[in-house]
């Protein structure tokens, strides 16, 4: 089967999130964090831009680099957390994306489980979070749970090869 595009998630596929979060308020970004409630820290987070300010997540450069060697289409997936800093958080990853010379159209959703919308039998989704991969499948993408470079570049390249 012929992949027709390849989605590519932000925060822990190509940006460290969750190292910038340890280095600011020194705690896992999932302690403070639920998704009902906005802490604190989410709120400081997010308005003194910081998704701006990202590191590259390890692999990220790799990845970028092993997709252009294909002809297929890429845009970017990523979540802004909900619709409260919506507007705020997707600018800042647009920001990212150019500082990176990243210039693949960016999607960026109010919330994780608007990812599934994106589903085709032909599309692939990265993300590094079990349940949006296992939305994304249900709703007949092709996801792939990225925690390993090498796996997923493995994957990645089985797929692109068929």
């Amino acid at each position: 089967m012929k992949i027709s595009k390849i989605y590519l998630d932000m925060d822990g596929v190509l940006c460290f999130f969750e190292k910038r979060w340890v280095e600011l308020y020194d705690e896992s970004p999932n302690e403070s964090r639920d998704r009902k409630e906005f802490s604190e820290n989410w709120t400081n987070f997010c308005t003194t831009r910081q998704f701006e300010t990202l590191d590259w997540f390890p692999g990220g450069e790799e990845l970028i680099k092993f997709i252009r060697k294909y002809d297929v289409e890429v845009e970017m997936l990523t979540s802004s957390g909900g619709k409260k800093f919506h507007d705020l958080v997707a600018d800042q990853k647009k920001v990212w994306l150019k500082k990176h010379g990243i210039a693949y159209k960016p999607n960026v959703v109010p919330g994780r489980s608007h990812k599934s919308d994106y589903a085709k039998p032909d599309v692939i989704l990265i993300d590094d979070t079990e349940d949006i991969i296992n939305a994304f499948n249900k709703a007949g993408g092709i996801g792939i749970l990225h925690k390993d470079i090498g796996e997923t570049l493995q994957y990645l390249e089985a797929l692109l090869s068929e």
